[in-house]
C-alpha cells in the first residue's frame, strides 16, 4: 500500500487517507478506512543491518533476538538457529549454529538460555509426527553444538508450539501450542528435567474455544507466585497451580476490541510492581492496535490502561509485545504503518508528565530501501542499542524480490 504525501504545512502533523489490510491466524484479511490528524514525534535513532538473509530454506528470521554474558547473539530462522558474535572492530559475525532435524518445519518464537549456556525452543512442525518438537542446543567444549530433541507433539498432547517459553528456578519450561490438544485449541504445557538428562512433558490444560478463547497466540509468562500468563483469542488469561499438580484456567481480562485493542500478540512481560505490557494488533480508537498495561486490581482481577492506540500513519498491527527498560520506557514494533513506505516502524513509549508519549524510532523503507520490512518480533536492549529482525525485506535479490529478512540494529 502507499501513502500519499502529507498534506497540511504543519510540519508536526500529518494526515492520511489510509486503507490497512491485515492478517491474523484466524482472520484472513480486514480493511480499516479512514482519515487521521497524527501528532508525531520523531526521533535521530539511526538503522543499521547487521545481517541480510540470501538463502533459503532455512533462513528468514523468525524470532527476536536473545543474549548470553559475552554480548553473542541468538535467534531463530525458519529451519535453524544462528549466532552473530560482536567483533573487536564493532560489527558482528555471523553463523548458524545448528542446522534442525526438518528445515521446513518452520521453527519461531525466542529462544530460552539456562546458565549453562544451553538454548532451548520449539518449532510449528516436523518431528517424528509432523506436529512439532521441543529441541535443545547444547554448546560444544570444541566443534559443533548439539541438537537433542526433548519431546515430539503427537497433536493429542500439542501442535503448532514454534511460541517464546519461560523457564523457572528449578529448570522446568513451560510453553503453549496454537492448536492441538483435547479439543484441538492448544494447551498449556510443562516440560521437566529428570536424571540422566532425562524430560518428562505434561500438559496443564486444554483449551476450549467458546468458554476460554482457544489458540493461544504467543508464549507464556510466569509470574512470581507461579502462575502463568498468556493472550489467546478472548484476551489473556492466567493459570493457577493447586494441589496434587492441577492447574486452573480463568480469563484474566478480557478485551474490548473498540476501546481496548483485541487479537493479543507477542510475548507479555512483568515490571517490579507485577503490572503486565503487552499489545494488541488490531482494536482500539482507531482499529490499528494498541499497547496496553494490566495492573493487579484491590480485590482480585485487572484493571486495564491503554497506553497507545495506533492511529496507522504511525504505525500499525504491533505484533511483537514491548520490552522495557530500566527508567520504565517501552519499546517496540508495528508490522506495517509509518508512512510514507507502510513497511513498519520501531517506537518508544516514554511516560512524562504523567501523559504516555510514543516517538517514532525508525520507520522502515521497505523491500526498496533494503532496511527490513514488517518487524514481528520483540526486540533486545543493550548499551542503548535496540537489536530486531524482520522476517522478510533487506536483500531484494531473495524471495522473488520481496527479501529473506534482516537482522537490525537502532542506535
Amino acid at each position: 500500500m502507499v501513502l500519499p504525501t502529507p498534506l497540511p504545512s504543519n510540519p508536526f502533523v500529518e494526515v492520511y487517507p489510509v486503507t490497512y489490510r491485515k492478517s491474523h491466524s484466524r482472520v484472513l484479511s480486514c480493511l480499516f478506512a479512514f482519515t487521521l490528524a497524527v501528532a508525531v514525534t520523531a526521533s535521530a535513532s539511526h538503522e543499521k543491518i547487521l545481517r541480510a538473509f540470501t538463502t533459503n530454506p532455512v533462513e528468514f528470521p523468525s524470532s527476536g533476538l536473545i543474549s548470553d554474558p559475552s554480548g553473542n547473539l541468538f535467534g531463530v530462522l525458519q529451519g535453524a538457529v544462528y549466532e552473530l558474535s560482536p567483533s573487536a572492530s564493532g560489527g558482528y559475525t555471523f553463523h548458524v549454529i545448528s542446522t534442525l532435524i526438518d528445515v521446513g518445519t518452520y521453527a519461531a518464537g525466542n529462544l530460552v538460555r539456562d546458565d549453562a549456556g544451553n538454548l532451548f525452543g520449539s518449532t510449528r512442525g516436523g518431528g517424528l509426527n509432523g506436529c512439532g518438537y521441543i529441541f535443545e542446543l547444547s554448546p560444544p567444549a570444541s566443534g559443533l553444538w548439539t541438537l537433542t530433541t526433548l519431546h515430539d507433539f503427537d497433536c493429542t498432547d500439542g501442535q503448532t508450539a514454534g511460541m517464546t517459553m519461560a523457564r523457572d528456578v528449578n529448570g522446568n519450561l513451560f510453553g503453549a501450542t496454537q492448536v492441538g490438544g483435547t479439543l484441538d485449541q492448544g494447551v498449556v504445557y510443562e516440560l521437566s528435567p529428570g536424571p540422566g538428562g532425562t524430560w518428562t512433558y505434561q500438559v496443564l490444560h486444554n483449551f476450549a474455544y467458546f468458554a476460554e478463547g482457544g489458540s493461544p497466540e504467543a508464549g507464556v509468562v510466569l509470574d512470581s507466585n507461579g502462575n502463568l500468563y498468556g493472550p489467546n483469542n478472548n484476551g489473556i488469561y492466567k493459570l493457577t497451580p493447586g494441589a496434587g499438580g492441577t492447574w486452573t484456567e480463568s480469563a484474566a481480562y478480557t478485551f474490548n476490541s473498540a476501546t481496548d485493542g483485541d487479537n493479543p500478540h507477542g510475548d507479555l512481560i512483568f515490571d517490579s510492581s507485577g503490572n503486565l505490557y503487552g499489545t494488541n494488533t488490531t482494536g482500539g480508537l482507531y482499529g490499528n492496535g494498541t499497547v496496553f498495561e494490566l495492573s493487579p486490581a484491590s480485590g482480585g482481577g485487572w484493571t486495564v490502561t491503554v497506553l497507545y492506540n495506533f492511529f496507522g500513519s504511525d504505525g500499525a498491527l504491533p505484533a511483537g509485545g514491548v520490552i522495557r527498560d530500566g527508567a520504565g520506557n517501552l519499546y517496540g514494533t508495528t508490522q506495517f504503518g509509518g508512512a510514507p513506505n507502510n513497511a513498519g516502524t520501531v517506537f518508544k513509549l516514554a511516560l512524562v508528565g504523567g501523559v504516555w508519549q510514543k516517538i517514532i524510532l525508525y520507520r522502515f523503507g521497505g523491500v526498496a530501501n533494503s532496511d527490513g520490512s514488517i518487524p514481528n518480533s520483540s526486540l533486545y536492549l543493550n548499551s542503548k542499542k535496540l537489536f530486531g529482525t524482520t522476517p522478510v525485506g533487506g536483500n531484494a535479490g531473495c524471495n522473488s524480490g520481496a527479501g529473506c529478512g534482516t537482522v537490525f540494529v537502532i542506535h
